[in-house]
């Protein structure tokens, strides 16, 4: 998933924490070995360069979770759509900084990015694209879905408080940390370098070493995503 995996676990059993840790670390690798759309071997990968040729079979647990984006994009109207690879290779953001693209290519792109061009077929776990060109992206899903499944197998081993998150934009809070209600994740304001406000949020708060924030929320057995890494 071409991002960073950490989490504090508190307990009495040094140990036994750091097992259930390494756990769940080796889920997330391995899940990212299924979903990065960055790894040639994932089944990602496959699916990608196979699908369009015909119906390519999806591991079952796998499938579940592409029915889950696919019941999203209906339920947003569209706007979670995990087939956007293509725009995101247009505009430069996949292993890259971002570029300006020739509208022609972002019109060539579009073409190739939308739910209606995937079908699912639950009857033998099969995963089909209408036409050449329609890549998936689960960068909006994958991670919170690997420290999903990761939380489970702590919850599992016993853990009931920790804290884990993937490249800071995304986290899952177990129970809360030995000295609090809850645990706090502060979400910076975008614009770093300026004093602007924005609308409907009120004065933002300052907190020594922070800066502007934009909120601090309270997490507890919950997980939470903002859409960029502040």
């Amino acid at each position: 998933m071409a991002t960073r995996f950490e989490m504090v676990l508190h307990g009495r059993n040094e140990v036994s924490l750091r097992a259930a840790a390494e756990e769940a670390l080796d889920e997330i690798e391995r899940l990212d070995a299924r979903l990065s759309l960055y790894n040639p071997a994932s089944e990602i990968s496959h699916i990608n360069a196979r699908a369009a040729g015909g119906p390519v079979r999806v591991e079952p647990t796998l499938f579940r979770l592409l029915q889950r984006a696919q019941r999203l994009s209906r339920e947003t109207d569209g706007a979670f759509d995990i087939t956007v690879a293509p725009l995101m290779r247009c505009w430069g953001f996949t292993r890259g900084s971002g570029q300006l693209p020739d509208p022609a290519d972002v019109a060539g792109s579009r073409d190739r990015v939308g739910p209606h061009l995937v079908t699912l077929d639950e009857r033998d776990f099969t995963i089909r694209f209408a036409r050449e060109g329609v890549m998936l992206d689960l960068g909006s899903i994958g991670k919170g879905y690997a420290l999903e499944r990761a939380g489970e197998l702590l919850k599992e081993a016993g853990v009931t408080s920790a804290l884990l998150h993937g490249g800071t934009s995304t986290v899952c809070a177990i129970g809360a940390p030995p000295d609090a209600d809850t645990w706090k994740v502060a979400v910076p304001h975008p614009d770093f370098a300026g004093e602007t406000i924005a609308p409907g949020v009120g004065r933002l708060t300052e907190a020594p070493g922070t800066g502007n924030l934009l909120a601090v929320v309270p997490l507890k057995d919950v997980g939470m995503s903002v859409s960029a890494v502040w």
